[in-house]
């Protein structure tokens, strides 16, 4: 690491990116209020050029400026409100339930002595059924028997996206001015996906404007969002283009599939490794839930260990090992002075194993995080697994309740142990901590 040989504040070069590098949580903080009224992160290159050379639309995560901003505005009143994430519930227990149905016929059909081959691929199933359940509501198929083929189109592009994308990103970006084969075949993955998108768009569309007459629609009470679903919502509230919902709507999909799949990953792997931790996220779970009963929104909030598990998780693994911001002004970050429009990499990994910051970093502690038991004030900046500020993740309330659907049910039917069988995998670090 090199903030072990330079120190926390430092300067550094990954290909032709110049940027300053920092993980103490005073600096973050400096950081995230240096970021001005609209943040920037800088672009990930190639799916920026991919929709600059399409023509398409670059909604919240490659947006910026005033589009971005009103981009965010009008997913944050939808996503990020507690009541409107809560209406969720129903939906998400139903996208577990057919996860938890496929895993139990994978390990019959795997027939590896109670192991489940390629966790993994099932994980992104559901997070990508989860997450397409509420812009679409409804189920798109991946777990069907048969599966809907457009289903399967759309998340095998998906994933190869992902994987295409990791390769793509350390490469010069040559595609901005020669089209290989590789980059063709690259934007043909995008293509794919845009076209799906574009579909389900429409059709809910056309459902709407089948069932609501204009009159009506100027009746409907935006505010109470929770009792509108949030594509017809978008459609609804009619300030952006059908091009700006199918990037949005794009980005939302794709932003929400790897993250929370890859930490529930790494929790499933520290329940099979710490079986103490299991026993008291059971004993916990089994004090507020019934038998037959689903936990919701309200029963979680009653689960302070399970919440703090999954906290202790993005920490020991976090999704993102860093996160970027270009500063709006000139600002100090550990006594330097750091000129506007610098590009700062804020090192989550490195702030997550600093004995300074968290005690005993290596040891899994989900109780660290209960405010009860807690021995000391933590910094807010210490730990901002959905970032901070205005370009804080806009999915953070389903993110966080879907994870903690997950864990709590399928810790209360005891799936875990045998799936794991306390192996030990390693890590493989790109910009996403992954299994290797």
């Amino acid at each position: 690491m090199n903030a072990q040989k330079y120190g926390p504040v430092y300067r550094d070069k990954i290909g032709n990116l110049s940027y300053v590098f920092v993980y103490k949580p005073e600096d973050v903080a400096k950081v995230f209020q240096a970021e001005g009224k609209y943040p920037a992160r800088g672009p990930a290159l190639p799916w920026k050029i991919y929709r600059e050379q399409r023509k398409k639309a670059k909604g919240l995560l490659l947006g910026e400026g005033k589009e971005w901003r009103k981009f965010r505005s009008v997913m944050d009143k939808k996503l990020l409100k507690v009541k409107d994430a809560a209406a969720y519930s129903d939906r998400m227990n139903d996208a577990i339930t057919d996860f938890l149905m496929h895993l139990d016929k994978k390990r019959q059909e795997d027939n590896m002595d109670g192991e489940i081959k390629d966790l993994k691929d099932s994980l992104y199933k559901w997070s990508f059924e989860t997450i397409n359940t509420v812009l679409y509501n409804k189920k798109l198929g991946t777990f069907e028997d048969p599966p809907n083929p457009i289903a399967v189109k759309f998340y095998r592009s998906v994933c190869l996206m992902f994987d295409k994308s990791n390769e793509i990103t350390l490469l010069p970006p040559y595609y901005k001015y020669i089209k290989t084969k590789r980059w063709n075949d690259y934007c043909k993955i995008w293509d794919t996906m845009f076209e799906i998108a574009e579909q389900l768009v429409d059709e809910e569309y056309q459902k709407l404007q089948q069932s609501i007459s204009e009159d009506s629609r100027k009746s409907i009470d935006l505010h109470h969002s929770e009792e509108i679903e949030f594509l017809p919502y978008v459609l609804l509230r009619s300030e952006l283009n059908k091009d700006e919902i199918v990037g949005n709507i794009m980005d939302l999909m794709i932003g929400g599939v790897d993250t929370s799949a890859n930490t529930m990953l790494w929790t499933l792997y520290v329940l099979g490794k710490h079986p103490d931790i299991q026993e008291k996220l059971y004993q916990e779970v089994c004090s507020v839930m019934k038998k037959g009963e689903h936990p919701n929104s309200l029963s979680v909030q009653k689960m302070p260990y399970l919440r703090g598990l999954i906290k202790e998780c993005q920490r020991m693994y976090p999704v993102a090992i860093v996160t970027a911001r270009i500063l709006d002004k000139d600002t100090v970050l550990g006594g330097y002075q750091i000129p506007a429009k610098t590009k700062v990499l804020v090192g989550y990994h490195m702030m997550s194993f600093d004995e300074s910051f968290h005690d005993e970093p290596t040891k899994i502690k989900p109780e660290r995080w209960i405010r009860s038991s807690a021995q000391h004030r933590f910094n807010p900046f210490g730990h901002t697994a959905f970032s901070f500020g205005p370009r804080m993740c806009v999915g953070r309330r389903i993110a966080e309740l879907e994870m903690q659907l997950l864990i709590s049910r399928v810790i209360f039917i005891n799936f875990i142990t045998d799936a794991f069988c306390y192996r030990s995998f390693d890590v493989r670090s790109l910009f996403l901590n992954v299994y290797n």
